[in-house]
């Protein structure tokens, strides 16, 4: 993975679900819900409509910032509006800059909960990423220097039998294929150092 961005959430590990307890919501006894919402350890889902139901997420690392809105209405219901916030990066990526919970019990709790998922799982991500390209920098000199010429020494000149050199060759082009596959070389990476390895 080479940018937690890329990241898709996998999560089943449920720790918040909710729903809209606006007036039609009050007006049909509960029976009637306009939108309702799911928080797992790296995702929200929320799914609008009341006809049709439609469900979207948001993984929890776009996730900076949340506030808190309520109406007369809304505090007589005992609910609240909680607005989130989306990473100016990733905006375009999920078509918001701003996603709305609309009129949920326990908004400050539900705030609070999100926002500590969301720092735990980007500080996750992020030493995750730093960790791997520490990896790759180190995989990626030691292929560069395949085929370095080593320390002159004083000995005797002895000829190589011919094939030492093709299962060198041929070791050092499975290793590099090996951390292709591995994911610590980039293909752009892999081709270079093929090629220093041919040349």
């Amino acid at each position: 993975m080479s940018n937690y961005q890329d990241y898709n959430a996998q999560s089943t590990q449920v720790l918040w679900e909710g729903k809209s307890h606006d007036l039609t919501s009050a007006a049909s006894g509960g029976r009637i819900v306009s939108a309702s919402y799911r928080l797992t350890t790296d995702s929200l889902y929320f799914a609008s409509g009341v006809l049709s139901t439609r469900e979207e997420s948001i993984p929890l690392w776009a996730i900076i910032d949340a506030d808190i809105s309520q109406t007369m209405t809304q505090k007589a219901l005992g609910v609240a509006d909680l607005r989130l916030k989306l990473d100016g990066n990733v905006q375009a990526r999920f078509g918001q800059a701003v996603v709305l919970l609309k009129s949920i019990k326990d908004a400050r709790e539900v705030r609070d909960c999100m926002l500590r998922q969301a720092n735990a799982v980007r500080a996750y991500w992020q030493q995750y990423e730093h960790a791997r390209s520490i990896e790759q920098a180190r995989a990626s000199a030691a292929y560069f220097n395949v085929g370095a010429p080593a320390p002159q020494q004083q000995q005797p000149a002895v000829t190589a039998p011919p094939s030492s050199g093709q299962s060198d060759f041929m070791e050092q082009l499975k290793k590099l294929g090996e951390m292709r596959e591995a994911g610590l070389l980039t293909d752009e990476e892999f081709a270079a150092a093929k090629a220093k390895l041919l040349g």
